[in-house]
């Protein structure tokens, strides 16, 4: 992987339906290379899918990152599966070292409550950490029956074509196009592709790190790395509460590995940097998912979705 599809990667996590025509402009090679390079990226697994949600705006929800640290006693990936029970979480990583981290969505503080009961209930559990991390939440914005038709067969691909959507939906295409427009630049929806970093021989790791609130302010650590860490770094969360961040990156091997942790300690705001290196992470329906297929349902549009999970059952 290079730097052209790091940057196709992290156009399609942030906006999903953008074009091979937008990518070309912005990449200066020609859309056809673009769409060669996505699609070599969907064969070979990094780009897993494609996924369409509410902000957490449209819910009021707020972002949670865990970290737990268990005894290893239980396979990864059941462990994985089992935190995915619970209905707050939208994704989940196994680390080395009997270490797994979660992103998971709240409401209220009896969500919050529950999410910490479950987990520290799960077997083997020696320890849990949360924090509430900094992001961009969206907007609220009223969605149409319109925009609901529309929405609905993204649910099942949400980089679906504006053809096969005037097929699925009988609009015009000019008409999808507004609604979808209109979808996007109202930040109430979120079209995002579904990456695994530890596709294409890749070595995802998470590094945990504390930092000097007297050297760096939370909103200039993010440009800081991704700017010293260009190809590494895919995400960060910052602690909303604690001098403390985690950060997503993937290498080629472990030599480069600890090329990175150790420049990152060299960082003179950086206090201290611990490594986990990934084994496997799903993702799993979160409130606002199930929200969006609650409105879709309401709206007539059954049909089209997948089995639902109901919002009270884990």
């Amino acid at each position: 992987m290079d730097i052209i599809d790091k940057g196709i990667l992290a156009q399609l996590a942030s906006n999903c339906r953008i074009t091979y025509e937008e990518l070309s402009r912005k990449f200066g090679i020609t859309a056809n290379a673009i769409k060669r390079r996505v699609q070599k990226l969907e064969e070979n697994g990094v780009i897993a899918g494609y996924s369409i949600t509410l902000r957490p705006a449209m819910i009021n929800a707020n972002a949670l990152f865990g970290l737990i640290k268990s005894n290893g006693s239980i396979d990864e990936r059941e462990y994985v599966n089992t935190i995915g029970q619970n209905p707050f979480v939208v994704a989940a990583a196994a680390y080395t070292d009997g270490n797994y981290a979660l992103i998971a969505e709240y409401i209220t503080s009896v969500d919050l409550a529950s999410i910490g009961s479950f987990l520290r209930g799960l077997d083997g559990v020696e320890s849990v950490e949360f924090h509430t991390f900094l992001g961009n939440p969206g907007k609220k914005m009223n969605l149409s029956k319109l925009h609901l038709q529309v929405i609905s067969p993204l649910i099942k691909d949400a980089r679906m074509s504006i053809v096969e959507i005037v097929k699925e939906t009988g609009f015009s295409a000019r008409r999808v196009r507004r609604a979808l427009n209109e979808l996007i630049n109202g930040e109430g929806i979120r079209f995002t592709a579904l990456l695994e970093l530890g596709a294409a021989n890749s070595l995802p790791f998470l590094v945990k790190c504390t930092y000097d609130e007297r050297q760096i302010i939370p909103s200039e650590i993010h440009q800081k790395l991704e700017s010293s860490y260009t190809l590494p770094f895919w995400e960060i969360y910052i602690s909303a509460t604690e001098p403390v961040f985690f950060c997503l990156m993937a290498v080629d091997n472990l030599t480069e590995l600890e090329e990175v942790v150790r420049s990152l300690r060299r960082e003179t705001f950086i206090k201290s940097a611990q490594a986990l290196i990934g084994i496997y992470h799903d993702y799993f329906e979160g409130p606002r998912t199930r929200e969006l297929k609650t409105m879709l349902l309401e709206g007539g549009f059954a049909d089209k979705l997948p089995k639902i999970q109901p919002l009270n059952e884990p």
